[in-house]
């Protein structure tokens, strides 16, 4: 009798050269398989993508950060990951409105960054030393306690200390509690100037506002806000509530 061997399934996705070309270098060196250590990474952020993306894109959104992705100089790549993984991320890029390639994107360019491209990305606005903030408040919990003792059965979890940096300093972030309507689920919020809610800054939510060689990083979004959409009228708004308050101050052309 002849045995069928069984293959794990293959998704294609189209990844930004330098992030590309950047990670499979560091995972090299770290002497680890590049769709084995993603798919249980994805098997952990999964989850964490739903959460963070609490409230779905808009059609103009995901329109906006599909046409800038596509700019990008991109190289297709073939990823072997579980079905049920790969279902699971089609399911929530559909009800959220994310594009699935700037999921990919974002996750590899976090992965392969140096620690001061990670500060610029998440952290520009924050003076304190993240890092020794997470160490003194976390060192006895999470990958610190499970990769010490356990080192055969590491906890794959790449951007936990991340987090745990977004989540102290948020309490103090202004957030406020908010029923989303479409979910029907009790989320975290801020507001932009026009009263519009935001989901709170997150590893998924955060924007990169940066351009680097002609790229502009909002086509890595997984959430994007109207008002960061040239010319859309959330974005008119949210501008000319920000001109009445410079106004108030005086300080109109």
């Amino acid at each position: 009798m002849t045995k069928t061997l069984k293959t794990t399934p293959k998704i294609s996705v189209k990844i930004w050269r330098p992030i590309i070309n950047k990670l499979d270098e560091k995972l090299e060196t770290a002497c680890l398989r590049r769709d084995a250590y993603l798919a249980k990474l994805l098997a952990v952020e999964l989850d964490h993508l739903d959460d963070e993306v609490s409230i779905p894109n808009s059609q103009a959104s995901y329109d906006f950060v599909f046409s800038q992705l596509d700019a990008f100089d991109r190289k297709l790549v073939s990823l072997a990951l579980p079905q049920e993984l790969t279902s699971r991320l089609n399911e929530i890029c559909a009800r959220k409105r994310i594009v699935r390639d700037a999921f990919f994107n974002r996750v590899f360019l976090l992965l392969a960054a140096d620690q001061a491209l990670v500060d610029k990305l998440l952290f520009e606005d924050f003076a304190n030393d993240w890092r020794r903030d997470v160490w003194s408040e976390y060192k006895h919990e999470g990958p610190f306690f499970q990769n010490g003792f356990y080192p055969l059965e590491p906890m794959i979890d790449p951007f936990w200390a991340v987090r745990c940096a977004m989540s102290m300093y948020a309490v103090n972030g202004g957030l406020e509690d908010y029923l989303e309507p479409i979910s029907g689920k009790s989320i975290r919020i801020t507001r932009d100037l026009a009263g519009v809610p935001i989901p709170e800054d997150s590893v998924y939510t955060t924007v990169f506002t940066n351009k680097v060689g002609g790229n502009d990083l909002r086509g890595l979004s997984c959430y994007l806000p109207d008002r960061d959409i040239p010319g859309h009228d959330a974005e008119k708004a949210h501008q000319a509530k920000l001109e009445d308050l410079f106004a108030n101050l005086g300080l109109e052309n």
